[in-house]
Order: C-alpha cells, then sequence, then structure tokens
C-alpha cells in the first residue's frame, strides 16, 4: 500500500509538472537589401529552447522547387544545417491534404478557437520601409500596408489573449525603391493547453487518425484522376 501511495503520488506530480510547462515561442523575420531571414525560439521552463534559423532562400530550377537551408541550436548545443525542399506539387498537395482534414474533424473550429484563446500574445512589433520612387504611389502603397497591417494586428489581438500592444509602423520612401521590413511576435503558452486541444481533436475523430488519412489520401487521388 504505501508502494502504491509513493507512485501514485510520483505520477500525479510528473502529470501537473507537464500541464504546467511553460512554453515561449518567438518568430522574427527581417528583410533588408533583398536579403531575408527568419528565426523561430522556441524555450522549455525559460531554460531548455531550440533556435531555428533559414538565412537563405534559393530556387532549383531543375525540380522547380524552393530550397532553404535550414540552421538550427539547443541547449544542449546540437548545431545542425540541412536543406528544405519545397515543390509547387507538394506545396499544393500539403494544401489539399489540410482542407480535407479541415472538412472532415467536426467542430475543429471551436476547438482551435479556444486553445488559441489560451496562448499570450506578450509581443506583435511589425516595421517596414516602402517606396517605388513615385511619391504617390508610394502614398498609395503606404495606406494600402497600413490597413493589412492594422487588420493583422485586430486578429491577432481577437485571436489570442492580448499582452501587449501590437507595433506597428510604415516609413515611406520616397525618394527611391525600397520593401524592407522587420517582424517579431512572442507567445507563452502552457503544455496543458496543447494536450487538451489534441485530445479534443482525437474525440471528434474518435480516436481513428488512420482511417482518416486514408480517406483524405483516396480522396486527393481520386481528384488528380479527374
Amino acid at each position: 500500500m504505501f508502494w502504491f501511495i509513493i507512485i501514485a503520488s510520483g505520477l500525479l506530480l510528473l502529470a501537473v509538472f507537464i500541464i504546467i510547462t511553460p512554453i515561449e515561442i518567438s518568430v522574427q523575420f527581417e528583410r533588408k537589401s533583398k536579403k531575408q531571414d527568419i528565426r523561430a525560439k522556441i524555450t522549455v521552463w525559460y531554460f531548455f529552447y531550440k533556435n531555428f534559423e533559414i538565412p537563405v532562400m534559393s530556387f532549383d530550377e531543375e525540380t522547380y522547387s524552393v530550397v532553404f537551408k535550414e540552421k538550427s541550436k539547443s541547449t544542449a548545443g546540437n548545431n545542425k544545417e540541412k536543406d528544405i525542399k519545397e515543390t509547387p506539387e507538394e506545396l499544393k498537395n500539403q494544401m489539399e491534404m489540410l482542407q480535407l482534414w479541415l472538412k472532415h474533424i467536426d467542430g475543429l473550429r471551436s476547438i482551435l478557437t479556444s486553445f488559441l484563446g489560451k496562448i499570450k500574445m506578450i509581443e506583435f512589433d511589425w516595421k517596414s520601409e516602402i517606396g517605388i520612387g513615385d511619391a504617390a504611389w508610394t502614398g498609395f502603397l503606404t495606406g494600402m500596408l497600413w490597413s493589412v497591417k492594422s487588420m493583422a494586428a485586430g486578429i491577432a489581438s481577437a485571436v489570442f489573449k492580448r499582452k501587449c500592444t501590437p507595433n506597428i509602423d510604415i516609413k515611406p520612401n520616397f525618394q527611391k525603391a525600397a520593401a524592407d521590413t522587420t517582424f517579431s511576435c512572442m507567445f507563452f503558452m502552457r503544455l496543458g493547453h496543447a494536450i487538451i486541444a489534441g485530445i479534443r481533436v482525437m474525440k471528434h475523430m474518435n480516436g481513428n487518425v488512420f482511417k482518416l488519412w486514408q480517406k483524405t489520401k483516396e480522396e486527393t487521388k481520386n481528384k488528380e484522376a479527374s
């Protein structure tokens, strides 16, 4: 009986530890002088982290695919570099598969809304410089970009639990062509929220993920054949 209590208590503490595990996700995008960098960082318990960096994007003319050179670094000091290729056909298949999954998973929208509503947005910063050498067109594009940024900030504020004021800024350059931008955002969540959302998704799929995967694959093949 004593060992049963010890084991049960240990499992309970482990479950609580997993549920309350804090996770921070930060994403940065920067484009300056035709060079663009994408960086992401996932931090667990404020100490363990993994960095991802995609500094180079090229085009493979043989396969007509976009090639990303991804660099990653973690707390353990593991540095990796690899090429990621995405052909137009692969991107198309991925989007079609996603649409089929969304169609077959009932109640997914409410699950996602509930899950995203528990994620805290603690940083949203988007600054840009735009110009095409013509004052009238530069002013027009600046106004359009303000609308896009305001809409994006509004959607983010509505979807996530806002813990910051979105910071957006646009600097029009009336003298020369420019298309530079820097974007950074940071989110905070508990691992337990993701686990609960995953359980709810599994419940709506009746636990039969493989059957749903087969069904979506068959529908994709039938669509391609037709």
